[in-house]
């Protein structure tokens, strides 16, 4: 065989470490207002670990990834109000206020003044559970994921609970020798029972 070139250059895939489920205590590091596909907007907290055991995880993660395309795999999206008096957009107005009342009880002194940018340096808890996607070969993939913020002071009492994981259900449905589907124990499957 005959080698290829920059063999000795090429830099080999390394072991992926994945951070546990759990709460840990984050610093936000850049806040940004950026819009959904369907243009509504929403403000994107870009966040670290700041304490324990995996104290700057998602930096090491970003700094050891060589691909051209990296992303920062650490970020809290939270939608903006609408504004348009719609039962979604009082949901969206709790979210929002839960969690700047989480900012201002996990910093003294701060209080929420409508300055995103104010929020860069703060701390906050971040409560992360394990996410499901297909990939493009149907398999299933995971990882975890910021799903909420909290008072930091929650961290370290350990008075919080994960959100449930966001699992692909895997319906497993047989087909018989008659080429019908067997749905027996599927009734919770079916939009129609």
């Amino acid at each position: 065989m005959k080698p290829f070139k920059d063999y000795d250059k090429t830099q080999a895939f390394a072991e992926y470490e994945r951070l546990p489920k759990g709460g840990y205590v984050l610093t936000v590091l850049g806040v940004a207002i950026q819009r959904w596909p369907s243009g509504d907007e929403y403000l994107q907290l870009s966040c670290d670990i700041s304490e324990g055991d995996y104290n700057g995880f998602f930096a090491k993660q970003y700094k050891e990834d060589t691909r051209e395309d990296k992303k920062w795999k650490c970020n809290f999206n939270l939608s903006i109000p609408k504004e348009d008096g719609s039962e979604r957009d009082g949901w969206t107005k709790r979210r929002f206020k839960t969690t700047m009342n989480a900012f201002e009880d996990s910093n003294p002194g701060y209080h929420w003044d409508w300055n995103e940018a104010g929020l860069k340096g703060k701390k906050i808890g971040g409560l992360f559970n394990i996410r499901q996607y297909e990939k493009s070969n149907g398999s299933v993939g995971e990882f975890t994921n910021l799903a909420a913020l909290i008072d930091v002071n929650k961290i370290a009492t350990g008075d919080y609970k994960l959100p449930a994981d966001k699992l692909i259900e895997q319906t497993q449905a047989s087909t018989s020798a008659d080429g019908f589907m067997d749905l027996a124990g599927l009734d919770d499957a079916l939009p129609f029972s």
